[in-house]
């Protein structure tokens, strides 16, 4: 699986611009997020973060070039302690979805604005500061994934959740990998 993650990340992301080139991207994306909600309930994993988020691709893509610069991440900004940052992102999405189609009429791209975010934030932290604190999407995922129905083992780790490289990507903890240490902050 691991050699094949970064083929089904990039299949999903070209898929991603062909749905926002077509205009269906809001409908048959959310559909995908909305399917994809099943995984962490079920079995604790949080199948769409891994592979088929386009912001968590754009981001792995972020970090190897870090490295390559020798980039440091610098320390989580303070405003965004905690889960606040993320369910206020995540409340402030779905007002954006609502808001558009009934004041413009159409749907904006707000994917590619937390799109930008995240690559930007990622410019100069540890992908876990947004991953972990400002994505709107990983609220719902993260909860399912404590909830998880078939797996106690799964459940137990969804609950003692050590950020989104160790426990998600299974990676060890950030600072175990050259580019990705995290700074205290």
């Amino acid at each position: 699986m691991k050699k094949a993650a970064p083929l089904i990340r990039i299949a999903f992301l070209v898929l991603f611009f062909i749905l926002l080139r077509n205009r269906l991207l809001l409908l048959v994306w959310l559909g995908l997020y909305l399917v994809s909600l099943i995984f962490p309930l079920l079995f604790g994993k949080r199948l769409y973060c891994v592979l088929a988020c386009p912001m968590n691709t754009l981001m792995v893509w972020m970090m190897k070039l870090k490295v390559k610069l020798g980039r440091g991440n610098k320390p989580a900004p303070k405003w965004l302690g905690g889960k606040k940052a993320a369910n206020i992102s995540l409340a402030a999405t779905i007002a954006l979805f609502f808001l558009s189609r009934k004041l413009l009429g159409r749907d904006l791209p707000v994917m590619l604005l937390w799109m930008l975010v995240s690559v930007l934030l990622t410019w100069n932290h540890h992908p876990d500061v947004f991953h972990d604190q400002l994505c709107p999407y990983g609220v719902a995922q993260g909860c399912l994934a404590k909830k998880s129905l078939l797996s106690e083992v799964d459940r137990r780790e969804a609950n003692n959740y050590q950020g989104f490289t160790a426990s998600v990507l299974g990676g060890g903890p950030g600072k175990d990998k050259p580019g990705i240490q995290k700074q205290q902050g």
